[in-house]
């Protein structure tokens, strides 16, 4: 079965049945300057269907000017002096209700820039729909395509089935909900999209369960007979503004060949009126990842941030992250370090505008930054989100 046809038969799975609008206050670019949302022209809001984008763009400055403007580890804002559109992504979704009835919904996403290049998944998905040759750094990738079902058993249970993102991490590969346009070494690290089915089951008001089982991280279709499981549990308390959260994805990585990959994710968040702090803790482990041999490696990451007024915010990151073997990047074995700070201006509910300060620096056996000659590095970065 073809890629259109495995696409037509998602979309023929979906219920459209008529539902209330629940706001219908305009949200998007699109919206304020016509009065309607895209899935309104469409005709498509009646049936719970969401039609929408975002576009991100932006610059960043390397202070060590490196003659391949290669911002080194850094990932998705690693170009240094070029303008580059990260993301532009199209989306069409129908939410499930989750109430006393069965439904049906789905999600769909299109992204097209210099972040796809992460976002692809292995096999026969999206990683040869163009040829980097033509666009240099620019790809296409279709980092969503699922199936979601709700079923009224209990305090209600829904299942994704398809390609989907990760339960892992704390940053997004969307980028308007992460405050700063650039991403933490853990970040990289983790998968970013899994194929397969995962269930999510509320066990109460405050205890949540997520259980999965996928083709392993970023992967599609290359080894079917490498399947991983990936599971989770979140505990949420709305008094005290505290949510803790543990996800895994653990499995083989190669059908023919020892290759377990365990990676976990362990995040605080606690709200305290403008205030939020969020302390990440990642680790992860494969065999025979590099010539043979086993890999491993783990973060500590803090995000502290303050809503100064209804429109615009500071924050603050700082990361530790270890490549104990030298497999998540190419220096060795080494100690990462970042220190980011930066600012959320929304002027606009569906603009915003990220300016930051980041400074890496590393011990490790290669220099990382500046192409092997340095040991550090200064990126003064800014970009754009724009809401459709």
């Amino acid at each position: 079965m073809n890629k259109s046809h495995c696409l037509l038969s998602i979309c023929s799975l979906f219920v459209l049945n008529p539902v209330a609008s629940a706001d219908d206050t305009p949200t998007g670019l699109i919206a304020e300057l016509s009065g309607k949302e895209a899935s309104d022209w469409m005709g498509l809001r009646k049936y719970g269907v969401t039609v929408g984008g975002w576009a991100a763009a932006g610059i960043n400055y390397n202070t060590d000017t490196p003659g391949d403007r290669s911002n080194g580890p850094v990932s998705m804002t690693d170009r240094s002096e070029e303008f580059n559109l990260y993301q532009l992504d199209l989306f069409v979704e129908k939410a499930v209700v989750k109430g006393t009835a069965w439904d049906v919904g789905g999600r769909f996403d299109f992204m097209f820039g210099t972040d796809t290049r992460y976002a692809q998944a292995t096999g026969h998905w999206d990683d040869a729909l163009i040829s980097e040759r033509d666009l240099r750094f620019y790809d296409i990738a279709l980092p969503q395509a699922y199936v979601e079902v709700f079923a009224p058993i209990g305090n209600g249970l829904s299942g994704k089935f398809g390609h989907f993102y990760t339960l892992l991490g704390y940053e997004s590969v969307p980028s308007a909900p992460n405050f700063f346009a650039s991403h933490s070494y853990s970040f990289k690290s983790s998968p970013f999209t899994t194929t397969g089915a995962l269930f999510n089951y509320a066990l109460n008001e405050q205890w949540s369960v997520n259980l999965g089982a996928v083709t392993g991280g970023d992967n599609f279709d290359r080894d079917l007979g490498a399947w991983s499981h990936m599971s989770g549990l979140t505990w949420a308390n709305a008094e005290t503004g505290t949510t803790l959260s543990f996800s895994v994805l653990q499995g083989d990585v190669y059908e023919n060949q020892s290759s377990e990959l365990v990676y976990y994710s362990a995040i605080l968040q606690q709200d305290l009126g403008p205030w939020r702090y969020v302390l990440q803790h990642d680790g992860g482990s494969q065999r025979h990842a590099v010539q043979g041999q086993d890999a491993e490696w783990y973060s500590i990451v803090q995000y502290l941030s303050y809503q100064v007024a209804e429109t615009w915010g500071v924050g603050i990151r700082g990361e530790w992250f270890r490549d104990d073997d030298g497999a998540r990047y190419a220096a060795g074995a080494a100690n990462y370090y970042a220190l980011t700070a930066g600012v959320n201006w929304k002027p606009k509910d569906w603009l915003m505008i990220r300016p930051e300060f980041r400074y890496d620096w590393s011990e490790a056996q290669t220099a990382p930054f500046d192409g092997g000659r340095q040991a550090d590095q200064v990126l003064l970065n800014v970009d754009a989100v724009i809401q459709f």
